[in-house]
C-alpha cells in the first residue's frame, strides 16, 4: 500500500508493529481509513485492533496526546452481561511502534459494528421500525441515561467530546449501552496542555459559540449544551429543541440563527416568536424534566446548564423499570408514557391522524367546488322557512377520473390554513396549564377511580445480581477504603460475600475434585502468554457457566499478558462476581490497576480486600482430613494459592511493574491487618434517613378527605433497598400517588443485628392537612406471630 494513501512503508496486511522491545504483533486487515489514520485488525488478539496514524502528521503531538489518553482514562469498562461482551468506548489501550522503534499509533478495543446501530436512526419512528430498532419512551430514555453516564465518564477526566450529535453516536442493539468511537479526535487533557477536538456541528453549537465560534477552554459548556439537544430529541421524537412555527418573518429560519437568538419553542414559560411543533410531546413531560430542559437552553449570559451528571442521575430514575415512573400506555402496547400523565405518542398519533383527515377533506372540498363551478348546477325550488338555514343538496362528485379544473391556487391556499389552524388548536389544547381545566381533570380522574384506594407497593422482581453490580460494589469498595470509611467497607463485603449464596455453579459438589480442579487449571491457565486453543477452551466454559470463576480468571491473565488490562479487568470482575469470596480473583483486579493507568492506590486497596477475603474464608481452600488427622481450617491451602497468584502476576507484568507489584502487595498487606481490626457494625433497626423525608404538597380532591392520618409499613432489604410498601387505610388516588413519588426519593438504612445486615420492616405516620403532606417515623408494631 502506497505513502499517499496514508500507511507508513512496511506497515501494512502482515506487518508487524510492536507493544514494547520484546511483544509484537502482526497486521491483519485493512477494515477502516480516515483523515488520521487506518484501522487494522489483529489476528493475535482477536479483541483488539491497531489504529496507524497516517505518516505526514505530527508524529510527537499524536504521541503526547496518546499518552495523555492513557494516563487519564476514563471509567468506562466493558459491560460484560449474559456471557456477551460489550466496549462502551474504544480508548486506546497501549501505544505502538514500527520495527525502527517509532511511534507508530495504538491498539484499542475491537467493537463488534454489526450488533450497533446509529443513535440517528432511533430518532425517527419509521427509520427506526424499517431498521428493527427500539420505538418507544422506554428504550429512549435507557439511551439518555446511558449516554449521559459515558459523557460524564469523559468528563470527569477533563475530556470533551466536542462534535456530538446523534450521527457520531452508536448504541448496541440488544443492551442499549452507548458505544463511543473515535476518541482520539476529542478534546484531551493533557500535562499542562489540552489537544483540541478539530470539528464541531453548528445545529448543536451552544448558542454563546455561534457567531464567534468556540474559544479554547469552552469545551463542557459546549458538551453540556450538545448532550441536552441530543436527550430532547430521543424523548420527544427526532425534533430539534429550536425547530417550530415562527410568529413572523423575523425569526431566523435556520437552526443555527435559531439556537443564536435564543428561539427555544419547548419551555414551562411560552415562547414569543416560536410555537412548538404540534407532534411535540413536551407537555406531557414531568415538571422535572421540562425544568432541566429550561435550565440547559436558557438564554441568559451565564446559564447553569445541567451537567452530564446531573442527567444520568435524572434519567436513571425514569428508566429503570423498578421506578414505576414511566408506564405502559393502556391504550397502545407499543407506547410507554411517564407516570400520572398522558401518552405523548397517543397524543402525536392523533395529531398527525387528524391532520391527514383534515387534508383529506379539504382536497375533496376543493374538488367538489371545481366540479361544480365546470358543470351546471340544477336549481332547488325548495323554500325555507322564516330563520331557518337553507338546504342544499349535495350532488355525487366523482373522484376517480376526474378531469375538472383541479385545485386552483387559492384551493391549496385554503387547505394549508385548514391544516394550520386544526394543529394551532390541538397543540394550545394539549400545551394549556389552566389550572380549573386541570383540576377538573384530576376529579374526574378521581371518580373514575371508586373513590378511595389503599395505598401498595412492591418493587419489581429484579434480574438478580449481574457483573455490572458486582463491578460498581468493586469501585465503592476502593473508594470507600481511600476514604477511611470503616462502615461503607463493612457494609460493602457483607453484600459482595452475601451475593455468593444465590449462585450455583459446576464448582459447587466433590470439595477433592473442586481442589484438583483449582489446582489444575491455575497451574496451566495461570502462565503468562496467551494459547488461542486455552482460551477459546476457557471461552465455550464461560458460556456454558458463567459462574466458572476459574476459567474468568484465566481469560483475565491471558488478557494482561497481552498488555490488555481493560479487557482483563473485566474476566476478574467476573470471576469475583460468580465467587466473591476467592481472594484470587481479586488480585487480578488489583494487577489491572498498576497497568490500567498506574493507579498505584487502587491497587493496594484491592491488594488488602483480596488478603482480608482470602482470610476470612480460608475454609474454603480446607481438604477432607484422615481420621485422627487436625481439622484442616484451610489456611495453609489460602497462603499458598495467594503466593502463586501473586508470583504469577508478577511474572505477566514485566519490566518495572515487578517493583511496583511487590510494593503494591506489601503495603496492601499492611491495609489488610488494619481492615481485619474493624469493628462489627452496629445494631440498628430498619429506618428511613429523616433528612430525606420532606414535606411536599398536593392537591386535595375531596374535601372529606383533605385532613387525616395514616400509617405506612415499609419492607427494607439488607442492601438498604425498598421491597414493599402498604398504608393502613384507604385514602384518594391523587394522595396515593403523592406518598408513591415520596417513598421512591427516600434513603433507606438496612436493619443491623449481631453486625449483620438485615431485611426488615420500619414504620411511618403520613399526616396531611390543607394541601400539605408530612411524614415522622413511627415505632414498628410487632404482632406474637412475628
Amino acid at each position: 500500500m502506497s505513502q499517499k494513501q496514508g500507511v507508513a512503508p512496511g506497515l501494512s496486511p502482515g506487518g508487524k508493529i510492536w507493544l514494547d522491545k520484546v511483544r509484537s504483533l502482526v497486521l491483519g486487515k485493512l477494515i477502516k481509513s480516515g483523515g488520521a489514520g487506518s484501522v487494522y485488525l489483529l489476528p493475535g488478539a482477536p479483541a483488539q485492533v491497531a489504529k496507524l496514524y497516517h505518516p505526514h502528521l505530527d508524529r510527537a503531538a499524536n504521541r503526547r496526546k496518546l499518552e495523555a489518553m492513557l494516563e487519564l482514562t476514563p471509567e468506562l469498562p466493558d459491560q460484560l452481561e449474559n456471557g456477551k461482551r460489550y466496549v462502551q468506548i474504544a480508548w486506546p489501550q497501549a501505544a505502538v511502534f514500527d520495527g525502527q522503534g517509532g511511534f507508530a499509533g495504538f491498539v484499542m478495543p475491537l467493537l463488534d459494528m454489526a450488533q450497533t446501530a446509529e443513535l440517528e436512526q432511533v430518532l425517527q419512528e419509521r427509520q427506526a421500525r424499517a431498521a428493527g430498532l427500539p420505538t418507544g419512551l422506554g428504550p429512549k430514555l435507557t439511551l439518555a441515561a446511558n449516554l449521559a453516564a459515558v459523557i460524564d465518564a469523559l468528563h470527569q477526566q477533563q475530556h470533551y467530546v466536542v462534535d456530538l450529535k446523534p450521527v457520531n453516536l452508536r448504541f448496541y442493539r440488544d443492551s442499549l449501552y452507548i458505544a463511543m468511537l473515535d476518541c482520539d479526535g476529542f478534546s484531551i487533557q493533557g500535562h499542562a496542555e489540552r489537544f483540541p477536538a478539530e470539528q464541531f456541528t453548528v445545529d448543536y453549537l451552544a448558542p454563546e459559540f455561534q457567531r464567534k465560534g468556540m474559544p479554547a477552554g469552552a469545551e463542557m459548556a459546549q458538551d453540556r449544551f450538545a448532550l441536552a439537544v441530543v436527550i430532547f430529541q430521543l424523548l420527544n421524537f427526532g425534533i430539534h429543541p429550536y425547530s417550530g412555527r415562527p410568529a413572523n418573518a423575523q425569526v431566523a429560519t435556520d437552526i443555527p440563527g435559531r439556537i443564536r437568538d435564543g428561539c427555544y419553542a419547548y419551555g414551562i414559560k411560552r415562547h414569543k416568536l416560536l410555537a412548538p411543533n404540534a407532534t411535540s410531546g413536551h407537555a406531557l413531560m414531568p415538571p422535572e424534566l421540562r425544568a432541566m430542559f429550561d435550565r440547559a437552553f436558557s438564554p441568559s449570559p451565564k446559564p447553569q446548564r445541567p451537567s452530564a451528571a446531573d442527567w444520568a442521575q435524572l434519567l436513571r430514575g425514569y428508566a429503570q423499570r423498578s421506578g414505576g415512573k414511566l408506564v405502559v400506555c393502556g391504550v397502545n402496547a407499543e407506547h410507554q408514557h411517564f407516570a400520572g400523565l398522558g401518552c405523548a405518542a397517543c397524543a402525536r398519533d392523533k395529531v398527525i391522524g387528524a391532520a391527514a383527515q383534515a387534508s383529506v377533506v379539504a382536497q375533496q372540498q376543493m374538488l367538489a367546488q371545481s366540479q361544480s363551478r365546470s358543470q351546471p348546477q340544477p336549481r332547488s325550488t325548495r323554500r325555507t322557512a322564516p330563520g331557518q338555514a337553507p338546504v342544499s343538496i349535495p350532488i355525487p362528485i366523482p373522484l376517480a377520473g376526474n378531469t375538472g379544473g383541479g385545485i386552483t391556487g387559492k384551493g391549496w391556499a385554503v387547505v394549508v390554513l385548514l391544516i394550520v389552524l386544526f394543529l394551532i388548536g390541538f397543540t394550545a389544547w394539549i400545551s394549556s396549564s389552566d389550572e380549573s381545566s386541570n383540576r377538573a381533570r384530576l376529579q374526574a380522574q378521581a371518580r373514575q377511580a371508586a373513590g378511595l384506594e389503599v395505598f401498595g407497593w412492591r418493587q419489581r422482581k429484579t434480574g438478580g445480581y449481574l457483573p455490572s453490580d458486582a463491578r460498581k460494589a468493586l469501585r465503592s469498595l476502593s473508594q470507600a477504603v481511600s476514604k477511611g470509611d470503616d462502615g461503607a467497607v463493612t457494609r460493602g463485603l457483607q453484600l459482595l460475600y452475601r451475593s455468593a449464596q444465590e449462585k450455583s455453579s459446576s464448582y459447587k459438589g466433590d470439595a477433592t475434585r473442586a481442589r484438583l480442579r483449582t489446582t489444575l487449571m491455575e497451574g496451566l491457565g495461570a502462565m503468562p502468554g496467551h494459547d488461542s486453543k486455552l482460551a477459546d477452551t476457557y471461552q465455550d466454559q464461560l458460556l456454558a457457566d458463567p459462574l466458572d470463576h476459574l476459567a474468568a480468571a484465566a481469560m483475565g491473565r491471558m488478557h494482561l499478558s497481552l498488555n490488555e488490562p481493560q479487557a482483563a479487568r473485566q474476566y476478574f470482575e467476573q470471576a469475583v462476581w460468580a465467587h466473591p469470596t476467592d481472594g484470587v480473583a481479586w488480585l487480578g483486579i488489583a494487577a489491572t490497576a498498576l497497568m490500567r493507568g498506574g493507579d498505584e492506590q487502587d491497587a493496594v486497596n484491592l491488594v488488602a480486600l483480596a488478603q482480608l477475603t482470602a482470610y476470612r474464608y480460608a475454609v474454603e481452600n480446607a481438604m477432607p482430613t484422615e481420621p485422627g488427622e487436625p481439622a484442616d481450617n484451610g489456611a495453609v491451602r489460602t497462603a499458598e494459592r495467594m503466593s502463586r497468584a501473586a508470583n504469577v502476576l508478577r511474572m505477566v507484568q514485566a519490566g518495572p511493574y515487578e517493583k511496583r507489584w511487590d510494593k503494591a502487595l506489601a503495603d496492601g498487606a499492611l491495609l489488610a491487618e488494619k481492615l481485619k481490626a474493624l469493628p462489627p457494625l452496629p445494631d440498628q433497626p430498619a429506618s428511613v434517613l429523616r433528612e430525606t423525608m420532606t414535606t411536599v404538597g398536593y392537591g386535595a380532591l375531596d374535601e372529606e378527605q383533605a385532613t387525616g392520618e395514616n400509617r405506612l409499613t415499609l419492607s427494607i432489604a439488607a442492601d438498604g433497598t425498598l421491597t414493599y410498601a402498604a398504608a393502613q387505610l384507604p385514602m384518594e388516588p391523587q394522595l396515593n400517588k403523592v406518598i408513591l413519588d415520596s417513598i421512591q426519593r427516600w434513603t433507606y438504612l438496612p436493619a443491623v443485628k449481631h453486625g449483620q445486615l438485615q431485611d426488615a420492616k420500619a414504620e411511618v405516620l403520613v399526616r396531611y392537612r390543607n394541601g400539605r403532606v408530612s411524614f415522622v417515623p413511627a415505632e414498628v408494631r410487632v404482632s406474637p406471630e412475628e
